[in-house]
């Protein structure tokens, strides 16, 4: 039988799912996409499709979901509580999201807090509704620079928009409280330079440092937490220097660094090692359990799809009584985990990167029936 590149170990692992990676807790954008394979559109509802998702999820650290599901609690509730369950099974938190700049508006505010009642509390709260199904968070992705108008407008305007963001913020937590959801927490996404001063450059037309420091603070009332996205920014010291503030001035709510999984020659991220590398560093400087969130599962999924794998092996050893599989590394690298179901389709769980070859590796295999492959990457 002639096996696909260049194998040299293969095995077929019947253990049940394990969780692995349980210190750190990566979150992630899960958007609609309808025209990709790896968009929640087409991944909630296809069964396998779920079972793939969550165990990638779960070997790449993923515990917080950001899903789009549009109207789906609406039509097809059944098969979104079934999609919580399976993400609460493997102990990631599920939060509906919302992205609209629009609603930001006064005028358009009502619409925000109907498709919250339809969509979200109406989920939750129906009648014989488990809590493995339900919703643990809203997150809003609710960006008035977005708008035109903040385009044209001049400093004042942009800070008045700001005003009217921490209203927003307010009304959606007092109306899930109405709801009987105090539980249900509110996340939102910020951009890392809303808080520039004026005389440091800054477009916002902040008064000063204390207007500036009171709607921090303010927003840490009715958030429980922040993506900050820091999505064009490819050091640790620019990360670090564009978060810092809001790492200290809202105590309020948790603050995470959201970085964006675009790679290739003009973005971000020259290859995908790059990519892991600030995961690993953002957590090792941040702490590993409130560190990263990655923007977002399509775009990762698929610049993972696209890498180019060397045909430089690694030899699979032994598949222990724990089900844990342990490979040798030969030489400093990435080593790239990979599985498949069929000995064609082959799809990366996780990478080790490593400096020094003495070490032995393990993980834990995920999935039933499944084959594995271990490849290294030249760096």
């Amino acid at each position: 039988m002639n096996l696909p590149h260049s194998l040299t170990a293969l095995l077929i692992l019947t253990s049940p799912l394990l969780s692995a990676g349980d210190s750190l807790h990566r979150g992630v954008w899960f958007w609609n996409s309808s025209s990709s394979p790896y968009g929640a559109a087409n991944v909630v509802g296809d069964v396998p499709d779920e079972i793939s998702t969550v165990n990638f999820m779960t070997c790449h650290h993923i515990k917080r979901v950001y899903g789009s599901y549009k109207n789906r609690t609406i039509t097809e509730p059944s098969v979104i509580a079934a999609w919580n369950t399976r993400l609460h099974n493997a102990g990631i938190s599920s939060q509906f999201l919302l992205a609209e700049p629009t609603w930001v508006e006064v005028a358009n505010r009502p619409n925000l807090l109907t498709k919250i009642t339809n969509r979200i509390i109406n989920f939750n709260n129906a009648p014989g509704r488990l809590a493995s199904e339900k919703f643990d968070a809203v997150h809003l992705d609710i960006e008035p620079q977005q708008l035109a108008a903040w385009d044209s407008g001049d400093a004042s305007v942009k800070r008045n928009y700001l005003t009217l963001l921490l209203d927003t913020y307010t009304e959606v937590r007092a109306h899930l409280d109405a709801a009987g959801l105090s539980d249900v927490g509110i996340y939102a996404d910020l951009p890392v330079w809303f808080d520039k001063l004026p005389a440091d450059g800054g477009s916002v037309g902040w008064a000063d440092a204390a207007d500036r420091d009171a709607w921090y603070a303010a927003i840490g009332v009715p958030l429980s937490g922040i993506s900050m996205m820091a999505f064009s920014r490819d050091s640790f010291s620019s990360i670090n220097g564009a978060v810092s503030y809001e790492r200290a001035a809202v105590p309020g709510a948790t603050v995470r660094t959201a970085i964006q999984a675009k790679v290739g020659s003009t973005q971000t991220w020259t290859d995908m090692g790059l990519f892991i590398d600030m995961q690993n560093t953002l957590e090792v400087n941040y702490g590993s359990e409130e560190a990263v969130d990655i923007e977002n599962y399509r775009l990762w999924r698929e610049e993972l799809d696209s890498s180019p794998v060397s045909r430089i092996s690694a030899a699979l050893d032994k598949v222990g009584s724990d089900f844990e599989l342990s490979f040798t590394t030969t030489a400093g690298g990435t080593y790239v985990i990979q599985e498949s179901t069929d000995l064609i389709h082959w799809k990366e769980l996780t990478r080790v990167n490593h400096t020094d070859g003495s070490a032995l590796e393990t993980m834990t295999p995920v999935g039933n029936r499944t084959f594995w492959r271990v490849y290294r990457f030249e760096n």
